[in-house]
């Protein structure tokens, strides 16, 4: 590598082209290593025989006769070029003249015959699409039958009044507790119970909510709270209409697309109104835009929604809204 750098330099050395440095560092080398030494002998020698050649000066009459030369031998390619293509094309067997009216025949019954294969592929699988199952499309238009109404509950055993009844009487304790007054106790307890805090609510909660609460109460009620709920009137949804928003869903199933309706190429949307109950499930569904290849399938899954209850006034309430179920072949 130490050489291949030093040889590249000898020309530069020669020339008197190096830096003091460099040239320092060539000559040192020059000295050691006799490969190199070799080499910048050749190198000098042939510059040396450079320098010996003599340049020879063509006479004036050369350069007056100069422009006559060339314009004769571009002449003469010129003559000898045009025999050699009069030669080169003389055995061609391709014959222009005679092939027009043939391919201004062929072109286009060619793309006659190309357009109808093309038009052929297109229409052929739009003519035979398949067997569709006859069963299943009858079943998607034909809703079963309801279930028969449950049976009424038997009637209520009359309690017999041939038994006693025994009244009881309160009776009423004595105290000697005198309000406004203290009183001593008549045995002195060893231990004092603790008194338990009781934190009384607001009966229907309060309107607008407290701070710290949470928006429809708390799931699965709270210490203190009535086992069953408060009995009271049933109020009737309401519609989701102006300031009343639709509820936010909670639990989204997504629908089964029916066999039936993939491969008859069938998609759209299905326009649900759905009705829930206070606790946000989906009580009531009607079908406003139809699509009798996918209404099951999309009441099926409306049906399994879950939302947030609607707490008006403190009190929750069944919501009326539209639900949009969108089906979409991949």
């Amino acid at each position: 590598m130490r050489h291949k750098k030093t040889q590249n330099l000898l020309s530069a050395f020669l020339d008197g082209e190096l830096k003091e440095k460099q040239r320092a560092y060539i000559e040192n080398h020059l000295k050691s290593c006799e490969k190199c030494r070799k080499e910048f002998e050749k190198i000098k020698n042939l510059d040396n025989f450079t320098l010996k050649i003599k340049e020879e000066v063509p006479k004036e009459e050369y350069w007056n006769s100069f422009p006559t030369r060339i314009h004769s031998e571009i002449q003469e390619k010129i003559q000898t070029s045009s025999h050699h293509d009069v030669k080169m094309f003389k055995d061609s067997q391709i014959k222009g003249d005679e092939q027009i009216g043939l391919k201004a025949l062929v072109f286009p019954l060619s793309l006659t015959a190309h357009a109808f294969l093309v038009a052929l592929m297109i229409v052929m699988p739009l003519l035979k699409p398949g067997n569709l199952p006859q069963v299943e499309v009858y079943s998607a238009f034909l809703a079963p039958p309801p279930p028969p109404p449950p049976p009424p509950p038997p009637p209520a055993k009359k309690k017999s009044r041939s038994k006693s009844r025994h009244r009881i009487k309160p009776v009423q304790a004595k105290s000697n507790i005198q309000p406004g007054q203290l009183v001593a106790p008549v045995d002195i307890p060893d231990e004092i119970a603790e008194e338990q805090l009781i934190d009384i609510g607001v009966e229907g909660g309060v309107e607008g909510g407290v701070e710290g609460g949470v928006v429809g109460g708390v799931l699965g009620g709270v210490v203190g709270g009535v086992l069953g709920g408060v009995v009271g009137e049933v109020e009737a949804p309401i519609r989701a209409v102006g300031s009343i928003k639709a509820p936010q869903l909670i639990t989204r199933v997504d629908p089964i697309y029916p066999e039936i309706a993939r491969q008859a190429r069938v998609e759209g949307i299905v326009i649900i109104e759905a009705t829930t109950d206070k606790y946000g499930r989906v009580a009531n569904m009607k079908v406003l835009r139809s699509i009798p290849l996918l209404d099951q399938a999309a009441k099926d899954a409306v049906a399994q929604w879950v939302y947030e209850p609607m707490v008006i006034n403190g009190r929750p309430r069944g919501v009326i809204f539209t639900v949009t179920v969108i089906f979409k072949l991949k």
